[in-house]
């Protein structure tokens, strides 16, 4: 078997690819949960992250999405067919991940490929649970749900509260130049991407994993929660 991942933070691990990150918390008693699902046929990399754990594809009890986009969703058929995990995503992202459809935010080109693709090859999975802004999910010591809608209209953020780790999805990224919104052309409504932001930096966050680029860490980059609020704040 391969090595063992290391860790961002004890318990939690993440499959970092060229187009979009997948992240796996170990709950213990309460099994794996994945946040997100990739592009797809992402789901056997997921799976072979979980093996290198040491751990079985139905020792994933858990499907966490932050939004209903194809690169975030893509894999979720094929994860949840072959885990049985149930899926947790907010009311809104249940529209995208049960029917072939994508949240607006895109230019009209990519808005058709990725409706293409979601009619083609994604399929569409069932939500098993939906959650709301301020729902805290007993998992792992306490998962809260924070609504950051911008990127897309539905997105959600995680907050792991016992190690103040943000699973933040597309709400921030780490794409070249460090921790920033995501790009306004690929954005909903920018005015309520900088809204979300200022709500899940009022956490203090210590780790943010993004959908993409690598992690950020508070103590790698001091000063650099305070830049981003003055940046939104413009």
């Amino acid at each position: 078997m391969a090595d063992t991942p290391n860790p961002i933070v004890p318990g939690l691990y993440g499959l970092f690819g060229a187009a979009v990150n997948v992240y796996v918390l170990d709950a213990g008693d309460a099994g794996l949960v994945v946040f997100d699902a990739g592009l797809p046929r992402s789901q056997n990399a997921i799976l072979d992250l979980v093996r290198r754990l040491g751990c079985a594809p139905q020792d994933v009890k858990h499907i966490l999405i932050t939004h209903g986009d194809i690169d975030h969703i893509g894999g979720l058929k094929g994860l949840h067919a072959a885990t049985g995990a149930p899926i947790t995503a907010s009311a809104a992202s249940r529209e995208y991940i049960e029917q072939p459809r994508n949240p607006p935010h895109v230019p009209l080109p990519m808005t058709l490929l990725a409706g293409l693709l979601a009619h083609t090859i994604r399929g569409t999975a069932p939500v098993a649970k939906e959650v709301r802004d301020g729902d805290v999910l007993d998992l792992a010591g306490g998962l809260r749900v924070i609504a950051t809608p911008g990127h897309t209209p539905d997105h959600v953020s995680y907050f792991w509260e016992p190690e103040r780790v943000l699973i933040a999805g597309d709400a921030l990224n780490t794409l070249g130049k460090g921790l920033r919104p995501t790009q306004p052309r690929i954005t909903w409504d920018t005015a309520a991407a900088y809204r979300s932001i200022e709500r899940v930096l009022a956490l203090d966050p210590a780790v943010i994993c993004c959908g993409h680029g690598p992690v950020w860490r508070a103590s790698e980059d001091t000063g650099r929660l305070a830049a981003l609020r003055a940046l939104i704040g413009q």
